[in-house]
C-alpha cells in the first residue's frame, strides 16, 4: 500500500505553499522599504523646513537691527535740520544788525519743513509677527490617515501603525511650517519695502541738509 503523503498532489501543495510564503515575504520587504523611504523623506522635509524657518527668523532679526539704524540716521538728519533752522535765524539777526546788505531765500523765517518729508514710523506688525512666530506651539498632526481603512485592516503589525502615525505627524508639521514660511515671507517683503522708503527719505534729507549748510557757509563767509 502506497504512502498517501508521498503522492504528487501533496508535494505539489507543499511547493505551492512555499511559493506563496516567499511571495508574501517579498511583498512585505517591499512594503517595509516603501514605509521607511516615506518616513525618511518626510523627516528630511521637516528638517529642511525648520532650517528655512530659522533662516527667515535670522533675516527678520537683521532687518529689525537695520531698521533701528535707519531710524537713528533719519532722526539725526532731522535734528541737524532743526539746528540749521536755528543757525539761519541767528544769521538773519546778524545780517539785520549790519544793515541787511544782502538777501536770499533765507531772509524770512523759514517754516518747519517736515510736512513734505514725514519721519519714520516703525511697523509694529513686523515685531508682532516675530513674537507670535517664536511663541507658537507645535501643531498637531493631520487627522486623516495616509492609509485607507482596508489597508490598515490588512496590516496588523504595530510597527507599520507606528510608522504610519509618524508619517502623518510629519505631514502635519510640514503643512504648518509651510504656512508659517508663507506668512513670514509676506512680512519680510513688507518690511523691505518700508525700509526702501526710509532710505529714499534719508537720501532726500541728506541732500537738503547739505544744500542748506553750503548756503549758510557762503553767508558766513560774506559776513566775515
Amino acid at each position: 500500500m502506497s504512502n498517501p503523503f508521498d503522492s504528487n498532489e501533496v508535494r505539489s501543495y507543499t511547493a505551492g505553499s512555499s511559493k506563496a510564503k516567499d511571495e508574501m515575504n517579498h511583498y512585505e520587504r517591499k512594503l517595509d522599504k516603501v514605509y521607511q523611504e516615506s518616513l525618511d523623506s518626510t523627516q528630511r522635509s521637516v528638517q529642511q523646513l525648520e532650517h528655512s524657518e530659522q533662516l527667515g527668523k535670522n533675516t527678520a532679526n537683521e532687518l529689525l537691527s537695520q531698521r533701528e539704524k535707519l531710524e537713528r540716521t533719519e532722526k539725526n538728519l532731522d535734528e541737524i535740520h532743526r539746528t540749521t533752522f536755528e543757525t539761519q535765524r541767528n544769521l538773519n539777526s546778524i545780517k539785520s544788525f549790519f544793515g541787511g546788505f544782502f538777501k536770499n531765500k533765507f531772509s524770512r523765517d523759514p517754516k518747519e519743513p517736515y510736512a513734505d518729508i514725514p519721519p519714520s514710523k516703525c511697523d509694529n506688525k513686523f515685531n508682532t509677527h516675530l513674537n507670535s512666530s517664536s511663541s507658537s506651539s507645535s501643531v498637531s498632526a493631520i487627522e486623516s490617515p495616509s492609509l485607507s481603512a482596508d489597508s490598515r485592516k490588512t496590516i496588523q503589525e504595530k510597527r507599520y501603525e507606528a510608522m504610519d502615525n509618524k508619517i502623518d505627524e510629519n505631514l502635519g508639521l510640514m503643512s504648518s511650517k509651510l504656512e508659517s514660511l508663507r506668512e513670514l515671507g509676506k512680512v519680510l517683503g513688507n518690511e523691505v519695502d518700508d525700509q526702501n522708503e526710509m532710505i529714499n527719505r534719508i537720501q532726500i534729507k541728506t541732500l537738503r541738509n547739505n544744500e542748506i549748510l553750503l548756503l549758510q557757509d557762503n553767508q558766513m563767509r560774506k559776513l566775515i
